[in-house]
């Protein structure tokens, strides 16, 4: 019987080639599977130091983010408020101060228009005192008995001293209001308005600036969460990849195991005692091993 199955010519496909065949294959898959597991294992490690790196990245978005959203809230949203006020403030100093310059200039005409009527009436007053003294009384050294000119003569005087006192009062009052209409030239709040403008336009280009930045950080963060998720997936692909490579090469070593070491160990799997050779695949030593084989069992078969 075995000489008939082994006695073909050298091309033919025998038990021994189709073992020696196959363990060449597992040898095969063993070696890419142990291949694929090494590459597997530098490509994990590959991935976790680009996952370090994203979640660093990821952090400093976060970061910068935090930075420029607490800017927002602790220092530009206030202080675009307090802009406002101001604005609003100066708006209503400039109108009170239209007003105020309005009032200066009625009170300084009236003033002035009071101070030349006093002085009117305060010469009006000297030169009746002065005619009641030189056409009135009599002359110096003359006595006279006449009292009611005395009385007349002292109240002319009293006249005068008054307008005299109400003549100093107006000039003075003119003189403060022209005073105070300097003091508020030299004041005018007009001059506060190129001032809000700047604030206005400074302020709105910083509270622009913090916002461009919270969205572009809001940006950079996504970007960042979304490459660390593709990582972790491409991290997780790798880890399995690597497991099934390992799993792959020891059911290939099983395999060899069960046949050239299970309980079908006999003659017809003695190669196994030679996988090196069968391995390497020395074809003309497979060809001599496989012919004194064959010789041995026709040997066997005849007696």
């Amino acid at each position: 019987m075995a000489s008939k199955n082994n006695n073909d010519s050298n091309t033919s496909r025998n038990a021994d080639t189709v073992i020696c065949e196959s363990l060449k294959v597992i040898k095969n898959d063993k070696k890419t599977a142990a291949s694929l597991y090494v590459a597997n294992e530098i490509l994990r490690r590959s991935k976790k130091a680009a996952r370090r790196y994203k979640v660093c990245g990821l952090d400093k978005a976060q970061e910068s983010q935090g930075v420029y959203e607490d800017i927002m809230s602790c220092v530009t949203i206030g202080s675009s408020k307090k802009t406002e006020i101001i604005q609003k403030n100066v708006n209503e100093y400039t109108k009170k101060d239209d007003e105020i310059e309005k009032l200066i200039k009625e009170s300084s005409k009236l003033l002035n228009e009071m101070r030349l009527k006093i002085e009117d009436a305060h010469n009006a007053a000297c030169a009746m005192s002065n005619c009641f003294e030189n056409k009135i009384l009599p002359k110096t050294g003359k006595s006279t008995k006449d009292g009611e000119k005395a009385d007349v003569h002292e109240d002319l005087q009293k006249i005068l001293q008054k307008t005299k006192e109400l003549n100093e009062k107006g000039q003075n009052a003119f003189d403060s209001s022209v005073t105070i209409a300097g003091i508020q030239t030299f004041t005018n709040t007009h001059s506060l308005n190129d001032f809000m403008a700047k604030l206005s336009v400074a302020m709105g280009t910083f509270k622009s600036t913090v916002e461009q930045n919270i969205t572009s950080t809001s940006g950079d963060v996504t970007v960042c969460r979304e490459e660390l998720n593709v990582i972790e997936e491409e991290l997780a692909q790798v880890v399995c990849d690597k497991k099934t490579e390992a799993v792959k090469y020891q059911g290939l070593e099983d395999v060899i195991d069960y046949v050239c070491k299970g309980k079908y160990n006999d003659d017809l799997l003695d190669l196994c005692r030679e996988t090196r050779d069968c391995y390497d695949a020395d074809h003309d030593n497979y060809d001599a091993r496989k012919k004194g084989r064959l010789q041995k069992r026709q040997t066997i078969d005849r007696d």
